[in-house]
């Protein structure tokens, strides 16, 4: 019985692919659009890490954190969250920092949709986060959904045994998230109403 609701923030609630792909590729060499498809197929933190930098001095936290503060949510986001919210409690896992995304929420005036939002700053790595999870909030792996837009985060998901909504609107594709085998892959975001 689902009893929380977990979401991703990149690619699930708002549309960054497209910023995320041309800042990074000004700053690391060599990244075509397969290439970066191909980070978030694991660990971004690690998967970043073996690429070869070719601008030093561009921060690329900066110009990300500068576009989605510059971000309008898409109506029937704060809609959907809200019907889920008067069910379970919501959450946010990412790899993107808190601090960043508490004031995105705040100045959509969404502030209270989400119990806690887990990002870089509590951990690198997913799994981890979800472990936390399960032990500030009394869950489990059997009582939680995540919602997803990468291969890599249903990967996390699946060695902890957590089932997934994978998204075909965000970083990843339709046949690239099938090889994680989600639970069900959406194309609209309020079809998670039914689902839950």
């Amino acid at each position: 019985m689902i009893k929380a609701i977990v979401f991703d923030f990149d690619g699930v609630l708002l549309d960054t692919y497209e910023n995320h792909y041309q800042t990074y590729a000004k700053k690391y060499q060599d990244l075509d659009r397969e290439t970066h498809k191909r980070l978030f197929e694991g660990n971004i933190h690690e998967m970043r890490s073996k690429l070869v930098v070719k601008d030093e001095a561009l921060d690329y936290p900066s110009i990300l954190r500068k576009h989605l503060l510059g971000q309008g949510i898409e109506d029937n986001i704060p809609l959907t969250l809200n019907k889920l919210q008067k069910k379970f409690p919501l959450f946010i896992i990412t790899s993107h920092r808190e601090s960043i995304l508490k004031k995105f929420f705040e100045k959509q005036n969404l502030s209270d949709l989400f119990d806690d939002i887990l990002g870089f700053e509590t951990h690198k790595k997913k799994e981890v986060k979800f472990q936390y999870l399960f032990e500030k909030y009394n869950l489990n792996k059997d009582n939680i959904l995540f919602v997803t837009d990468t291969l890599g985060d249903i990967l996390a998901a699946n060695k902890l045994g957590i089932k997934t909504i994978a998204v075909d609107f965000g970083f990843h594709e339709r046949w690239r998230l099938e090889k994680g085998k989600p639970l069900k892959i959406i194309s609209q975001f309020e079809e998670i109403l039914s689902l839950v």
